[in-house]
């Protein structure tokens, strides 16, 4: 009977001062953290932040220009450190020209799985990405939700102990978004995950801690709990009838309101006191608005990354 790999366990992947220049552009400095065997680590920041340079330091494509990158006890350049890792860019090369099957066994033949090995390894992750039904198809032919399950698969077709995802949901619709995010938390379970997604609530639902980049540099690395905890405001979900940019002009400025932004069909409005919300209530009907709903609470990731990334 034919035996698939069991990937290796308890593999880090460790950042120390990594530094990466472009000629005269610096693109992350400084950057140290620690991703450990069993998390996912979410990797957030706008747009040119560092993010994809961090990741590509990471998967071995770019080697810094100073400090040093670890995938457990090897350097991230080494070949055979390259051989733990599997990754999916945000712009996924796949071949267009080959059938899912023929695609995903040349990958593993790249990655060094044996010959003997490959037919396994192929009907594990296509199985895994949930893939069956179209595994003989060309992947031109596929729906971009489709193509992005190709990349996840070949990500994982050698059985990579560090799994590096950029943009992973990207074209998925909310049911596969939702069962990519299942099957993360599982694959999880024996590896070292690092995600990077612009969907804060994804990140939330799936990460444990955060590491926030800013303008090349790393501004936060913290748990999610901690770093919601620590806004220590109160965060109103106002939905009313009539002008939304209006009521929140008038709402910025209640006694103990520090921000009242539309987002959506409601706005969000942050500050402080235990009568914050009363005071709220008042300020929309006195000025004329319908009050539909008022939703209270504390911080949540999405606060706090805008507040990182402002600053």
């Amino acid at each position: 009977m034919t035996r698939t790999r069991e990937a290796p366990s308890g593999v880090a992947v460790e950042l120390d001062g990594v530094t990466r220049r472009f000629g005269h552009t610096v693109a992350v400095q400084d950057v140290s953290f620690t991703a450990e065997p069993g998390e996912v680590l979410g990797l957030l920041g706008p747009n040119g932040a560092g993010k994809t340079t961090t990741m590509r330091v990471i998967t071995g494509y770019l080697s810094p220009t100073a400090g040093r990158a670890r995938i457990g006890a090897l350097d991230a350049s080494d070949p055979e450190a390259r051989r733990l890792v599997g990754y999916v860019p945000e712009s996924s090369a796949v071949y267009a020209d080959m059938t899912v099957r023929a695609f995903l066994r040349f990958c593993a033949r790249l990655r060094g799985v044996s010959r003997r090995e490959r037919g396994p390894a192929v009907g594990r992750v296509t199985k895994l990405a949930g893939l069956e039904r179209v595994v003989r198809q060309r992947i031109g032919t596929l729906s971009r939700g489709y193509r992005q399950r190709v990349a996840l698969a070949q990500a994982l077709v050698h059985d990579p102990p560090v799994l590096v995802l950029d943009e992973p949901t990207t074209g998925l619709d909310p049911r596969q978004v939702a069962e990519t995010r299942e099957l993360l938390g599982r694959l999880a379970r024996r590896r070292t995950v690092l995600l990077s997604s612009h969907l804060l609530g994804e990140v939330s639902q799936l990460c444990r801690r955060v590491a926030v980049l800013d303008g090349g540099r790393l501004v936060a690395v913290s748990d999610v709990d901690e770093l919601t905890t620590a806004i220590g405001e109160l965060r109103l979900e106002v939905r009313i009838t009539g002008d939304l940019e209006r009521a929140a002009g008038i709402l910025a400025g209640v006694a103990g309101v520090t921000a009242a932004v539309v987002r959506g069909p409601v706005v969000v409005v942050h500050g402080s006191g235990a009568d914050l919300g009363q005071r709220v209530s008042a300020a929309v009907v006195g000025a004329g608005f319908g009050l539909v709903e008022l939703r209270s609470g504390y911080g949540t990731l999405e606060d706090a990354y805008l507040r990182l990334v402002r600053e």
